[in-house]
Parts: structure tokens; C-alpha cells; sequence
């Protein structure tokens, strides 16, 4: 039968390392026997229960399960964390079902998200590639276009862009701040790929200073979303541990945009 470090174990193994020091179980039993589980982009109260529901044991999760974010390896954590709505209700529902849930974060993102957000947006092969700093090239065309292409190709209706005051310039060299690397905590991240010349960002999810820092760096920046730019890869990542584990139901979970424009 097929245990919770039977699963870890593999990950580790097509991410090349240990788990990194934000992942691993961070409720429930780590020594689980597995034989369903849901893979979802977040541990939200609609993802909960779709795994519990559906009689999983495991529900493996990209984000921080509980906030403020990464709150179970802060040194200084608010100290009524725990009794937050948003925190109490999560582990409730982890109970009221028992699941154990599995926080794969950066090992995913080395293993596919990345990648599949990539091709995606149909960017082919990367001609700078330095661990998860990766640049692509397009044929040259103005920004309005690339923006027209990313809302088809992500089925989204709007997206947001900064500084998107000269739409007809032309963009052909794309950085990739996928998920969150496009928010302001990260942009030590926009700042790499600026010096390897990209002259336009596609990101999963920005912020204010986020969106000034690629503006000012002379930089438009497409944001799409922190779920649906990894989602894709997560699907992936779902398919390659149920190849992996084929005595061990896997079953994707899609956290849906939380934003709507009004």
C-alpha cells in the first residue's frame, strides 16, 4: 500500500532534492496510507471539501495553508494566528473530514508549473534558461497584440497592465513572473530578467509596487492571475503522480480566479 512518504519520496525525486523548508505536511498524519487524493493550487474552503467529500485522505496543496502567508515558519507571528476565521474554519474542515494536508510549493514549480505556464502562452523554448530565470523570444509586435493573445490563450476576458499607456510599442523579449513573482516581495525576480533584456513581463499576480517597480523599470507588465497561471501545471503535476502511483486515485482540484470585473 502506498504511503504519504512513499509520495514525498518520489517528488523529491523529480525535483532532484528534499522538500524545501516551506513544504511537507503541515496537518494532519504524515505517515498516512494513500489511496486518494486531491491535488489542489490552494487549501480554500471549497477545495477542502471537494477532496472530503470525495473520501480522499491527502489533499496536496500549492499556497500557504493557513495565513498570514508562511505564518507556520515566522519568528514573530501574530500571536491569536490560530483563531482567525480564515485559519480556524481551514482546520476544521481538515478535521471534520481527516485529511492530511501536504504543502508542495517550490519542488512543483521546478518540476512543471513553470514550464506549462510557458507553453501556455505558446512561447516554445526559452533562450535563456537559468534555473526558474527563463527568457523567451517572440516575433516583434505591439503590446496590444500580446495582450489580445494571452486573454485567448488564458480564456480570460480582461487582464490588467502597467504601464500600458503606449499599447502600440513593440514587445518581443518575455520574462515570466509566474504565480507571484510578480508582486512587490519579489521583485528582485523582475530585476533579473530586466538585466537579461526582456522588454515585456507576463505574470500571474502583481501589486502596486509590484506594477511601479516593471514601469519604472521602462517594462510593461501583463498580469493574469496567481491561480490561473499555475493551475496548468498543477494539472501536471496531478497527471505525474497518478502515473507514478497507479494503485493511488489523483483527482485535480481548479481553484477558479477570485477576482471578477465589475
Amino acid at each position: 500500500m502506498t504511503k504519504l512518504p512513499d509520495i514525498i519520496r518520489h517528488i523529491e525525486e523529480l525535483a532532484g532534492h528534499r522538500l524545501g523548508k516551506d513544504e511537507g505536511v503541515h496537518h494532519g498524519n504524515a505517515c498516512i496510507p494513500v489511496t486518494s487524493a486531491t491535488v489542489a493550487w490552494m487549501a480554500s474552503p471549497d477545495a477542502i471539501e471537494a477532496a472530503g467529500q470525495s473520501g480522499h485522505q491527502v489533499l496536496i496543496c500549492h499556497e500557504s495553508l493557513y495565513y498570514p502567508y508562511d505564518v507556520l515558519y515566522s519568528s514573530q507571528p501574530p500571536p491569536d494566528w490560530k483563531s482567525w476565521k480564515v485559519n480556524r474554519q481551514r482546520r476544521e474542515l481538515l478535521e471534520r473530514y481527516g485529511l492530511t494536508c501536504l504543502r508542495i510549493h517550490g519542488s512543483a514549480d521546478e518540476i512543471c508549473i513553470f514550464d506549462a505556464f510557458a507553453e501556455l502562452l505558446g512561447l516554445g523554448k526559452p533562450v535563456i534558461a537559468e534555473g526558474l530565470v527563463k527568457v523567451y523570444e517572440i516575433p516583434g509586435c505591439p503590446l496590444d497584440e500580446l495582450v489580445r493573445n494571452v486573454k485567448r490563450r488564458m480564456g480570460m476576458a480582461a487582464v490588467r497592465v502597467a504601464d500600458g499607456r503606449d499599447m502600440q510599442r513593440t514587445v518581443r523579449r518575455v520574462g515570466l513572473p509566474w504565480g507571484g513573482l510578480g508582486l512587490f516581495v519579489n521583485v528582485g525576480y523582475q530585476q533579473r530578467l530586466a538585466e537579461l533584456g526582456c522588454d515585456v513581463f507576463i505574470a500571474g499576480e502583481s501589486d502596486n509596487y509590484g506594477f511601479r517597480f516593471a514601469a519604472e523599470s521602462g517594462i510593461p507588465m501583463i498580469e493574469t492571475s496567481h491561480e490561473l497561471s499555475e493551475n496548468p501545471g498543477l494539472r501536471r503535476f496531478t497527471a505525474l503522480l497518478a502515473q507514478a502511483f497507479p494503485n493511488v486515485t489523483f483527482r485535480f482540484y481548479e481553484n477558479e480566479c477570485i477576482w471578477r470585473m465589475a
